[in-house]
């Protein structure tokens, strides 16, 4: 009898590390409890790839986005300063007789001239940080082409990897209860997958959304539409409605005029954000249905939680609920995945912005 003992207790020795494998496999397949925390899920998701070294060093980390939205939005508002201060000393110059024919340019009228913000949605692939890397270089390189075409347009912006999951998107549509922004959402990315459905990974629920946030400068207006339509031209860009967006700065917030400096704040704080879904001005590991830049009124993440998160009562009801789980939370899989790739994409260049495409002086 002890001879047995002694030797099963050989055999779980033996077995422990597969078996702490198989429970680790397991793991990453289920969903976060409502209400847990970003750092929480952070952890935990790294800790079952036993990569705890990439906590507090990509922009999932609230200290790392910090430093790298306000390092891109003093960048933003250096440069918008520098071309206003342009605009008004040479209005300053004109003679006295012109000058009374012509009003002096001011913040409000020359962002709605010369400034845009810019989305492109790229691609999707499987959640695989490989994969997606390979998809951000191409969306890089190409994009990059085609800014430089343009004389007198200054672009600087973020590419972005968002996991999206076709399942729950369909699932709200299903029963009939997504908003025209979730609507919109699923049809583009239903299309994009149409090349994912044709391979291996024709069953997977989820997906990264590979895409780019940025903000235009141009000396002249017409250049954007000229940027716009040589986008169009791409096949990879004119898949599907809504890939391509270029819309004015909002001049309002709440019924209060809102300045150009603090829009440049708000854009640059969201789309470092790393995260999923954006609400109250926190980033969360959770799936964004919607598209959160849904019009021409809304150009920050505040505007867009007011008019377009009819998720609350949800979300009410599974924190009363403890123990429920998320339905909208991304897996330790998933988690880790998109932790993986900003890294990758972080790494791209020395100073850690390899996200960043930048063209234009």
């Amino acid at each position: 009898m002890k001879e047995n003992k002694q030797i099963d207790l050989e055999r779980l020795r033996k077995d422990s590390h597969g078996m702490m494998k198989a429970i680790s496999r397991e793991a990453m397949k289920y969903q976060f409890v409502a209400g847990s925390h970003n750092s929480i899920k952070l952890r935990r998701s790294l800790a079952l790839i036993e990569r705890l070294d990439l906590v507090n060093k990509t922009l999932l980390s609230t200290d790392i986005h910090k430093v790298h939205s306000k390092r891109l939005a003093d960048r933003y508002i250096n440069k918008w300063n520098k071309f206003k201060k342009s605009k008004i000393d040479s209005w300053s110059k004109l003679p006295l007789k012109i000058r009374k024919q012509i009003p002096k340019p001011n913040d409000c009228g020359l962002a709605s001239s010369h400034l845009r913000f810019f989305t492109l949605i790229d691609s999707v692939t499987e959640v695989n940080h490989k994969s997606a890397l390979g998809a951000v270089k191409k969306m890089k390189t190409e994009l990059l082409k085609k800014l430089k075409l343009h004389r007198g347009l200054w672009c600087v912006g973020v590419v972005e990897c968002e996991v999206i999951s076709l399942k729950m998107m369909k699932e709200i549509q299903r029963v009939g209860k997504n908003t025209n922004s979730e609507k919109r959402k699923l049809g583009v990315c239903d299309v994009l997958a149409t090349d994912i459905k044709n391979s291996i990974y024709r069953n997977e629920d989820s997906l990264f959304l590979i895409h780019f946030h940025g903000v235009l400068l141009s000396t002249k207006e017409e250049t954007f539409t000229l940027f716009n339509d040589s986008l169009r031209k791409s096949k990879q860009w004119s898949k599907a409605p809504r890939q391509i967006e270029i819309k004015k700065l909002s001049e309002s917030f709440g019924g209060k005029g809102k300045t150009t400096d603090r829009n440049l704040k708000d854009i640059s704080t969201y789309i470092t954000k790393g995260g999923n879904d954006w609400c109250f001005n926190k980033s969360y590991l959770r799936y964004k249905i919607g598209f959160e830049l849904d019009d021409s009124e809304v150009i920050d993440e505040t505007t867009w939680v007011l008019k377009n998160w009819r998720r609350s009562e949800q979300l009410r009801k599974e924190h009363s609920e403890d123990g429920i789980e998320d339905s909208l939370s991304m897996t330790p899989s998933e988690i880790a995945e998109l932790t993986l790739l900003i890294d990758q994409i972080m790494s791209l260049n020395r100073t850690r912005t390899g996200y960043l495409i930048s063209t234009g002086s």
